[in-house]
């Protein structure tokens, strides 16, 4: 298996298990990613963690797939269906209801700078750098990148970050935000860590309902406020409503 998912009560961590092949998003990993992540709703879990083993997040795509077409030994169909898996692996991160985590301690490049895009959240160590170098094989875009950068950058920026290629270092990407965070490489850990508990001690149905609204497609303010209201309606009739409410009142943290 090139993916290890540990589940926790709360967390659910996904490492991507091939640091000799760079952590790179074949077919078979994307696929095994995508089980991993598909149907968390269901669970107990109130995040997920995605992270690579070894000093790579994610090298790149199915770069194999790539040679295959290019040498004759991989028809056009075969190759399209290698690459669909990466992108079914994106977007399965990204539809993924609860917060999602990219522990980004080395390079996310090409396809694999996509999934890192693909969470909530993206937390670097200094080592941490993000590139998408599709145009290295002749391509524009894979793996939904050009749906997910033009939402983070300027979509200049991701003109620029596609012509170039460039790998980001871990300060500049922050800046850019291509990185939520970057933490010295020391502390990140720990860094992490906080995160996780902060999010996984939330509560649950109101950090699946912000991503929705975020996510939303917002037309007019007022749409966007009735919304809004709607999802707080449903809300106040749950548990962590009234415990939340009922910690303030007492002065206390509230236990969700």
């Amino acid at each position: 298996m090139t993916v290890e998912v540990e589940r926790s009560e709360r967390v659910v961590i996904c490492t991507l298990a091939n640091p000799d092949g760079r952590n790179a998003l074949t077919a078979e990993t994307a696929t095994q990613l995508a089980d991993g992540i598909t149907g968390l709703e269901d669970s107990d879990a109130r995040c997920v963690l995605l992270r690579g083993e070894g000093e790579t997040f994610c090298a790149s795509g199915d770069v194999g797939a790539h040679v295959g077409r290019a040498r004759g030994e991989l028809d056009g169909a075969a190759w399209r269906d290698r690459l669909e898996a990466v992108g079914d692996a994106v977007a399965a991160v990204y539809e993924c209801p609860l917060p999602t985590v990219a522990a980004v301690e080395g390079a996310a490049f090409g396809a694999g700078a996509a999934l890192a895009l693909a969470c909530d959240l993206r937390i670097a160590s200094a080592r941490g750098a993000i590139g998408f170098g599709f145009r290295r094989f002749g391509l524009a875009a894979t793996a939904g990148a050009t749906y997910l950068l033009p939402r983070i950058v300027a979509p200049d920026t991701a003109l620029q970050l596609l012509y170039t290629g460039e790998l980001v270092g871990a300060e500049r990407a922050a800046e850019l935000g291509l990185f939520t965070d970057v933490h010295p490489v020391e502390t990140f850990e720990d860094e992490l860590v906080s995160l996780l508990a902060t999010l996984s001690t939330g509560p649950r149905d109101a950090l699946i309902a912000a991503k929705n609204l975020l996510r939303a497609e917002h037309v007019d303010l007022r749409r966007t406020l009735d919304r809004e209201l709607e999802t707080a309606s449903r809300l106040a009739d749950t548990d962590d409503f009234h415990e939340g409410v009922t910690a303030f009142v007492t002065e206390r943290e509230p236990e969700f």
